[in-house]
């Protein structure tokens, strides 16, 4: 059995997760070898190393496909993103923002990392409108004042956890939104990045849910069968429930996943090449949501409603 020993934390700001040790996406084109991203702060645990490359189990990003068995997303990455969780301290924040800075020194004149929706982190302070958070050291140990952040860029988790459920659900809208126009990466789950082209990100459609309730202080499976698998079935969606679609060519299976917006509106990341967009559901599926029910077919798939949130 592994031991908390074999547990790292991502130390990038995000990391691709490859079926193949040592490569890496050139662009945002269809890439069979990209299985995921992994953000700042998202536990791992490792497997085994093979030169300068670790293969791990994502355990915040649950998958039952790769072994008919519920796990964490297994793949390779660098071995140098990656930093011994032995010290740290449990994450207490989460990105909401596109992408925050983090800056340097106290006064915000020098940016340090920049950290995408989604990274957790800890915070020591939550007075004043920069917070002081503890960010991986080189030797991988959590210390001290290492930078600050924007209290408008993240939220504590604990507050997450104490809201509403209505607002809960907007929370996890609201980071939807925010991907709107992001270009569709198959396997990404990072919002995109103009300001640096030579990183890929990007999302697909379940890293779109899965980031987005992620976002909200919520963790969901990462691709849209596993999301179906542990979802609540609903007959009626809410704001921030999901749409499944299930694959033509394998009808037992989910091949595709839309955000419920409510009042007959659903974002989705439709697919390479495209961006996320908003659409209304009679649009996007051929007839207004009160006239969708559970177990119909559309276009050769059958529909399904899901939900995570009461």
């Amino acid at each position: 059995m592994a031991s908390s020993r074999d547990l790292y934390v991502i130390a990038a700001p995000v990391e691709h997760l490859r079926a193949t040790p040592g490569t890496q996406p050139r662009s945002g084109a269809h890439d069979p070898d990209q299985e995921t991203q992994l953000l700042y702060g998202e536990r791992a645990r490792l497997l085994k190393t093979q030169g300068a490359f670790a293969y791990v189990e994502a355990v915040e990003q649950l998958e039952w496909t790769h072994a008919n068995r519920w796990q964490g997303y297994p793949g390779w990455l660098p071995f140098v993103s990656l930093q011994p969780l032995a010290s740290s301290p449990p994450p207490t924040a989460v990105v909401t923002t596109k992408w925050a800075t983090v800056w340097t020194d106290r006064n915000a004149t020098r940016a340090g990392l920049q950290l995408p929706m989604g990274s957790r982190l800890s915070a020591i302070s939550t007075d004043g409108p920069l917070w002081p958070v503890r960010l991986l050291s080189p030797t991988g140990e959590y210390h001290g004042a290492s930078g600050w952040i924007s209290s408008g860029d993240v939220t504590l988790l604990r507050d997450l956890r104490r809201l509403r459920v209505a607002d809960r659900r907007q929370a996890v809208l609201a980071a939807a939104h925010a991907l709107l126009g992001d270009p569709y990466f198959w396997g990404g789950r990072s919002p995109f990045s103009p300001s640096r082209p030579e990183r890929v990100t990007g999302v697909d459609c379940s890293g779109l849910v899965n980031l987005s309730y992620r976002a909200a202080g919520l963790e969901i499976p990462r691709d849209a069968h596993e999301q179906y698998l542990r979802a609540r079935r609903v007959t009626t969606p809410k704001p921030a429930d999901l749409i499944f679609l299930s694959d033509p060519h394998q009808p037992q299976r989910i091949s595709h996943v839309l955000l419920y917006l409510g009042q007959g509106w659903v974002i989705e990341g439709p697919g390479t090449g495209l961006a996320v967009h908003r659409i209304e559901v009679a649009s996007r599926l051929g007839r207004p949501i009160d006239d969708l029910q559970a177990g119909q077919q559309v276009e050769g798939r059958t529909v399904t409603f899901g939900a995570y949130l009461p």
